[in-house]
């Protein structure tokens, strides 16, 4: 092939690739064009699919929002209509508990409080009168001193005008005086409120007085009926408008005053035990040194003589009579068994060794000395078995005891099955 054909080919293969390459451009911005419009067409499909769910969205929470806010509506005006019955039910109940409480007061309070017209009535006439009368007889009395003449007549005639010129200012003052009672008398209502009773201290704040002066003027109530059932306490320090509650006031007194006898018979009866106590005590200790110094003379008694069976005798006496009264000493209301030992038994026991002494020490010892000798022997054997009997019977009441404590001891233990019989089952 020739160059020019050669040419001619390349010329060819290059306005084929030109064209193909024209082609594809032309394809490719054909394709980018129809891309770049579907992509645009999507994005606006989405945005108006997003605007109109959106639009859904917020008008379905609007609707929800609105049934809410109706719902929570109903609600609170069912919340606030039954508050508004219960409140109205409160106050209606309250309202019957003042009323209740008025009605209950006005029974045992004046509805016409003396003073109350009466006063407005001398006021009306005193003042009236005053000056009127007043008037008149300054003049009568700037006349009379005009004219000089002082007869019986002209003074007569001014001491009649001002005589009523005095009366009207009687008049006067008695209806301020009724007036500021009934105003007192009202002030004493406030205060007492709804109680039937108050501090005569409180009612003297109030009216700004003395309580000396209260109390006056309350009885003076009291006396024309101003408070129908009034009474004050024996101290004069409280105002009771019910006969129930004074009933009450009485009745409380009544027990205060049984209580303060009870206290007092308590009182005496532990005053008159203390004596008891006392007088016991200084018996007993009386009754141990008695007792103790016979103890002593026992043994001086018994050192003297040597034969030793009297001795062992006085020596087992003494060892009794010991036991006796160191038994007494921890057991104070025994005193009274061992009182006549104490003071007669003992007396004559040592009378009798004292006796037998005497006779022992007698140079000749005759049959009548030694027979006597022999029956003191023989007595104070039975004395130191009358004395042991004693000492056995004032242990009575330790056996009883003890006794006493072994069954519950024994009790007990059976009920928990802790005796031998109950181990050998």
């Amino acid at each position: 092939m020739s160059k020019l054909d050669f040419s001619d080919l390349e010329r060819e293969i290059k306005d084929t690739v030109k064209s193909a390459l024209d082609s594809i451009d032309i394809d490719i911005n054909n394709l980018k064009q129809d891309f770049n419009n579907k992509a645009e067409d999507t994005i606006n499909e989405v945005k108006e699919n997003v605007k109109t769910k959106s639009q859904k969205f917020n008008d379905k929470m609007n609707d929800k929002a609105q049934k809410f806010n109706d719902k929570m509506k109903n609600k609170s005006e069912k919340f606030n209509d039954k508050m508004k019955y219960k409140v109205q039910n409160q106050y209606k109940n309250v309202t019957d508990i003042v009323t209740k409480d008025q009605k209950e007061m006005q029974k045992y309070i004046s509805k016409k409080p003396v003073g109350r017209v009466s006063g407005v009535v001398y006021m009306t006439l005193g003042i009236t009168g005053s000056v009127l009368f007043g008037v008149q007889t300054a003049v009568y009395a700037a006349f009379i001193s005009v004219l000089g003449k002082f007869l019986i007549a002209n003074l007569v005639g001014l001491g009649v005008v001002a005589s009523f010129f005095i009366i009207s200012m009687i008049m006067t003052f008695k209806g301020i005086s009724l007036r500021k009672r009934v105003r007192r008398f009202r002030k004493y209502i406030s205060c007492l409120g709804s109680n039937s009773y108050c501090n005569i201290e409180k009612l003297a704040k109030v009216i700004g007085e003395k309580e000396r002066f209260v109390i006056k003027d309350l009885r003076k109530m009291i006396e024309l009926g101003m408070f129908t059932q009034g009474h004050l306490d024996d101290n004069n320090t409280l105002l009771m408008i019910s006969n129930e509650v004074y009933d009450n006031y009485l009745e409380a007194q009544k027990a205060y005053k049984r209580r303060k006898e009870e206290e007092l018979r308590n009182e005496k009866k532990e005053q008159e035990e203390e004596k008891i106590n006392d007088l016991q005590d200084e018996q007993l200790k009386s009754t141990l040194e008695i007792g103790n110094n016979y103890i002593e003379q026992i043994k001086k008694l018994n050192d003297a003589i040597h034969e030793e069976k009297i001795s062992t005798k006085l020596g087992r006496l003494q060892d009794i009579v010991g036991q006796i009264l160191s038994f007494v000493e921890n057991n104070p209301k025994k005193l009274p068994a061992v009182s006549k030992f104490i003071r007669h038994y003992l007396p004559m026991t040592i009378k009798l060794i004292s006796t037998y002494n005497e006779l022992n020490d007698q140079a000749v010892q005759g049959e009548n000395i030694k027979k006597s000798k022999v029956e003191i022997e023989n007595t104070i054997d039975t004395v130191n078995d009358a004395f042991e009997k004693l000492l056995d019977d004032l242990f009575e009441d330790v056996a009883l005891d003890i006794s006493t404590d072994i069954s519950v001891l024994q009790t007990l233990f059976t009920q928990e099955g802790l005796t031998k019989n109950d181990f050998k089952k």
